[in-house]
């Protein structure tokens, strides 16, 4: 005869570990993330510096007690909680560097105040580059008027000089 559930969903007693998306840490855990580990002892728990520190003392003491085997399980467990902590670290400088390079790029984009975005600029700031371009619109046709003056009064002097 088939059991039924009456509506409940299983629940998974005891196994109360977390899935770290098989090894790609991707912002899952950090250096404070309490874990759960199933080492030959038994059950583990604490952070990660803290679980290599505990499986290196247990592998220490092990050896003393002359078990080479699992003195060496112990040391295993210690090496891969290790080279967690330095993923960790890993990851934590490249978050660090990307907020950094985010906030550099963010600040030079404040300093040219609009020019890189696709949106058009405020209506006073196109008022401020319609009266500069008529300004220097104004000046460029005064040094042409020079200019045309200069080269005038140059061939009328090579005129008379003739």
């Amino acid at each position: 005869m088939r059991q039924q559930n009456n509506g409940r969903r299983r629940q998974n007693r005891g196994s109360n570990r977390r899935s770290f998306n098989n090894g790609n840490l991707n912002g899952n855990i950090n250096k404070n993330t309490v874990i759960e580990s199933a080492g030959p002892d038994g059950r583990q728990r604490g952070s990660v510096s803290q679980l290599n520190e505990k499986y290196t003392s247990l592998a220490s003491d092990a050896s003393s007690s002359d078990d080479r085997i699992l003195a060496e399980s112990f040391l295993q467990f210690a090496d891969h909680y290790y080279r967690l902590q330095k993923e960790i670290e890993l990851s934590n400088e490249l978050k660090e560097a990307k907020i950094k390079s985010e906030t550099n790029s963010s600040y030079e984009a404040g300093l040219d105040d609009n020019e890189n975005t696709s949106k058009k600029p405020s209506r006073r700031k196109r008022g401020f580059q319609m009266r500069e371009a008529e300004l220097s619109a104004v000046q460029n046709n005064d040094e042409g008027k020079e200019i045309k003056e200069i080269e005038k009064v140059k061939s009328e002097g090579d005129n008379l000089t003739i």
